[in-house]
């Protein structure tokens, strides 16, 4: 059994800082809801010892890997250390791997040099460092650094009008996803997405690896999958805002008017999205965030986004839980006093049938607020597309879903105002309709989700057909106790 209360979902990325046991546990106590393991650093073996450790330490907890791309990165640093590129000096960067420092350093990736012309400008560690190319030869560049600031091991490179083409996934990716497929996350995060090809690319190559249930999330940080955002959506379970490279390969200005329109169409259509990057950035070091960051991580959620994401902050910063702390309390008052959605808005131009329940409950549960009743929502759903359907339209009420599935319970993790709930003993299979509910609520009384003395509204999602209700009631909860004695 589990229960978890957040209404918006944190995710946090585990790193040196935020992978140790006791960490972990205060992590999830602080209100992290999905792991994030970073496939850009770390070992197979690291990964593996990180996943058993999760599990074992709770089991209900969703984990989310996310695999690198076609990421250009820096090369490595002597003694692993980190060194300041300062305005105005110039650096010599090579194609083949060397130890960098302050003067010299490596992007390793076969045709840079050639694919990059004199005049261009490039960035790293998300647009921090910016170095336009003075000259070329034939296995350096040397640049003039316009704008410092501090390198280290595998930082990344942005070039946004660099003509070099790499395919999704990469080499390393597809290493990367057999041993995913193995360690069976729920959700996998594909960087660098073009369009929906890339994705369903990698839904076959996990097939082939032998797993079909994990969900996957594209990572929009390129302009052209903004222009084929619509397509890249349709074959994606969820979507993720990765502003550190959408913000440079798009200008700055650009990004929070295209994340507004991203989280818009994510919501019609009942499939998570999260906001990442730079969020509470000034934690890595800090013991507070800044005021701008509070308004991002505010102004995200009020929009409507699923679950929000710390990158750095607790994958290396010297304040990972206080930093979730933050986030849990900004995104609480950001919902706390988010507008009444209007749901006719939010209807999709594919309306299913559990869309339609979806938007009924929702209006129920306005009915109920202004009437003044206590109550909840109760979806009793196999794989989640229920409840989905009924957190689109944001209900006044919380949500909680009951499912046979410790996977399902896991996914909707990243769920806006789900709380998953999973258990075993009740025999989802077999029983009938209303035995089902009984069972339900009376395991809910027991676990003091739900009261006796108040209403709740119930959604029975069909055995048979998922994006079918089969049954929708309003009950009180002290009947069906009665009935059910």
């Amino acid at each position: 059994m589990s229960f978890r209360e957040n209404t918006v979902k944190i995710v946090s990325t585990i790193g040196p800082a935020s992978s140790s046991e006791q960490m972990l546990k205060r992590l999830i106590d602080a209100g992290v809801d999905i792991f994030r393991l970073n496939f850009s650093h770390g070992t197979h073996d690291e990964k593996r010892e990180l996943v058993k450790r999760i599990r074992g330490i709770n089991e209900y907890v969703g984990i989310l890997a996310d695999i690198q791309g076609p990421k250009i990165r820096v090369g490595i640093f002597k003694d692993d250390k980190h060194y300041n590129l300062n305005i105005g000096n110039e650096v010599k960067v090579f194609e083949k791997e060397i130890e960098g420092d302050q003067e010299q350093f490596s992007i390793p990736l076969e045709g840079f040099i050639k694919s990059i012309r004199v005049g261009e400008i490039f960035f790293i560690n998300d647009g921090i460092i910016k170095i336009e190319v003075k000259s070329k030869a034939n296995d350096h560049i040397i640049g003039e650094i316009l704008a410092g600031g501090i390198i280290s091991n595998r930082k990344g490179v942005n070039i946004p009008k660099g003509q070099l083409k790499q395919r999704v996934p990469t080499e390393k990716d597809v290493i990367d996803l057999e041993l995913i497929a193995e360690l069976d996350p729920e959700y996998v995060a594909i960087s660098f997405v073009s369009d929906g090809s890339d994705v369903l690319h990698v839904k076959r190559i996990l097939e082939n690896y032998g797993n079909e249930n994990i969900k996957l999330i594209s990572k929009i940080e390129r302009p052209i999958a903004l222009d084929n955002f619509d397509e890249i959506l349709d074959v994606s379970d969820g979507i993720m805002v990765a502003r550190g490279d959408l913000g440079v390969e798009i200008d700055p200005d650009k990004v929070p008017l295209k994340q507004k329109n991203m989280i818009y169409k994510c919501n019609q259509e009942g499939k998570p999205i999260i906001v990442a990057t730079q969020m509470l950035e000034s934690m890595i070091n800090a013991p507070i965030p800044t005021r701008a960051e509070a308004n991002d991580v505010f102004n995200a959620v009020f929009d409507g986004s699923d679950a929000v994401m710390l990158s750095g902050e607790t994958a290396v910063g010297k304040y990972p839980i206080k930093t979730v702390q933050f986030m849990n309390q900004i995104a609480k008052t950001a919902t706390e006093n988010m507008p009444k959605r209007i749901p006719d808005k939010y209807d999709s131009d594919r309306l299913t049938h559990t869309q339609t329940l979806g938007h009924a409950i929702h209006a129920l549960a306005e009915e109920m607020q202004e009437l003044n009743f206590r109550g909840k929502i109760l979806v009793i759903t196999r794989r989640g597309y229920g409840a989905r359907m009924i957190a689109k339209y944001r209900p006044p009420l919380p949500i909680i879903a009951i499912t046979p599935f410790k996977r399902t319970a896991r996914e909707l993790g990243l769920v806006w105002g789900v709380q998953p709930l999973h258990i075993e003993s009740i025999d989802f299979f077999h029983l009938d309709a209303e035995k089902i509910i009984e069972e339900s609520v009376k395991y809910a009384v027991k676990i003091k989700i739900l009261d006796e003395n108040e209403h709740v509204i119930i959604l029975l999602v069909s055995r048979k057909f998922e994006r079918r209700g089969n049954l929708v009631g309003f009950y009180y909860v002290g009947e069906i106790l009665e009935n059910g004695s």
